[in-house]
């Protein structure tokens, strides 16, 4: 069976990150083996100043794998943001479903994130949006699968429903 996967979009400060951390939070709880997805519009640091990966990377090594007893990661060089499914490739295939944030400008299925503080709203018309996580219901009345925002398992039975049943 192939990995489900969709992720939450929306603009900055929506609560992406928040949103997610709590439905991977009760999708775990409830059995599932979750990986998550992030896309970052800035130049991330992941390794510690100094540190041995950071020491490797340094002196010239394009990609660095640091494996313990019970994780690994994997840093390398790109010349250009990788997508979503090529990211999708480097994952390990005892997952249930994966959970991105970010990646709007993707074609995979997106869960739109709006609070009423943002400014405006991204991607109403996007063919991948589907579903509505906000505070503000009454903008999306002629959409369907309209969710409460502040419901985490509203959104996680919506999720369960759609890609795990």
């Amino acid at each position: 069976m192939k990995t489900k996967y969709f992720t939450f979009a929306g603009f900055s400060g929506s609560g992406k990150t928040t949103l997610a951390v709590k439905i991977i939070s009760l999708l775990s709880e409830r059995g599932y083996r979750v990986a998550a997805l992030k896309h970052d519009g800035h130049s991330f640091e992941m390794d510690k100043e100094g540190k041995d990966t950071d020491r490797l990377k340094k002196a010239g090594a394009k990609a660095v794998a640091i494996t313990s007893s019970s994780k690994y990661a994997l840093i390398a060089d790109c010349n250009s943001r990788k997508s979503f499914h090529e990211l999708i490739e480097i994952l390990p295939t005892d997952i249930d479903i994966i959970v991105g944030e970010g990646f709007k400008d993707e074609n995979i299925d997106k869960i739109l994130v709006y609070r009423k503080n943002v400014k405006e709203i991204t991607d109403i018309h996007d063919l991948n949006v589907i579903a509505y996580a906000t505070d503000s219901k009454e903008l999306f009345k002629d959409k369907s699968n309209v969710l409460d925002i502040n419901n985490t398992e509203e959104i996680a039975d919506f999720i369960i429903n759609k890609y795990l049943k």
